[in-house]
């Protein structure tokens, strides 16, 4: 099943007249010697093979126009050389050094990354230092990968209202407006978790490293330098959960329905809490730790 819809991908790309190039984020330098990660004030050692494959990286080569650039410097052939080329460039993507995209018609190569491409591509932002900053980057990604569903929704309900408007009454574009502000509140309860997360841990740490990364459909914190506390990993999903329960009171009070599918998609969040979820987990882990440490000091 992946090798078809790759196959169907890459018919569609080159129907699309579009080609995938690779490019180095950012946070990430190139020496001759060494490949810096300044967002994790990390580092991976290069030979001079992967030093001049990397330089090459600049966001308009695909892999093949590396190969033929390089052929003549090496006296191997274009495809040993291409299958080095291969295995250097998807090691580093694996530790989120090297992204690749989509270019082509800018148009046509816009589409592509927003429907497609982002669901295939890993891509990594810089945390802002502005806390209001490092909010809205969430949210702008989160909304971004949620773009199908955004089209999923919003083209049934544009046909429903446009055909059979005169049977809409006010009730049915209340029950639309609720569904929304519950997907809505689960966005900003998600964001609000994983903000929670990172604004914790810099004012515990005076010095953090980390990157936000998109991956198919997840949004994660690769990790900061320095390790997540319990209060950290706690308070993400802790928070907005708190919140909702405050919504979902205040909803019962004022018998409104539209804050109260507020407060219950904030309230989600404390699926989190529970030991299969990472944040669950995590907090385990810790308490059994502190628990080992203590018996082996008495």
């Amino acid at each position: 099943m992946k090798l078809f819809v790759i196959f169907i991908i890459e018919k569609l790309k080159s129907l699309l007249k579009l080609r995938t190039v690779f490019f180095i984020p950012k946070d990430v330098c190139i020496g001759e010697n060494l490949i810096v990660d300044n967002a994790l004030d990390k580092s991976v050692k290069l030979n001079h093979v992967a030093y001049n494959i990397l330089s090459l990286l600049d966001g308009n080569n695909t892999l093949d126009n590396i190969a033929s650039l390089l052929v003549e410097k090496y006296e191997v052939s274009k495809q040993v050389l291409e299958r080095d080329i291969n295995i250097i460039v998807n090691n580093l993507q694996e530790k989120n050094l090297v992204e690749r995209k989509v270019i082509g018609n800018k148009v046509l190569a816009f589409l592509f990354n927003l429907i497609i491409g982002q669901y295939l591509y890993k891509k990594r932002y810089s945390i802002p230092k502005s806390k209001i900053a490092t909010f809205l980057l969430l949210f702008y990604i989160v909304v971004k990968k949620l773009f199908i569903m955004w089209i999923a929704i919003i083209i049934p309900i544009c046909f429903f209202t446009s055909n059979f408007s005169l049977n809409f009454n006010s009730e049915i574009y209340y029950a639309i407006g609720c569904y929304f502000t519950f997907i809505f509140s689960i966005i900003i309860g998600f964001v609000l978790h994983e903000w929670i997360h990172i604004v914790v841990t810099q004012v515990q740490n005076k010095e953090v490293h980390g990157y936000i990364l998109a991956k198919r459909f997840t949004v994660s914190i690769v990790k900061l330098n320095t390790e997540s506390s319990i209060m950290s990993i706690l308070l993400g999903p802790l928070v907005p959960s708190i919140l909702g329960f405050v919504l979902i009171f205040i909803s019962l009070i004022m018998q409104n329905l539209m804050i109260f599918l507020l407060g219950v998609g904030f309230v989600i969040n404390i699926i989190n809490l529970l030991p299969f979820a990472k944040d669950g987990n995590g907090i385990l882990e810790k308490i059994l730790m502190k628990k080992m440490m203590k018996g082996a000091i008495k």
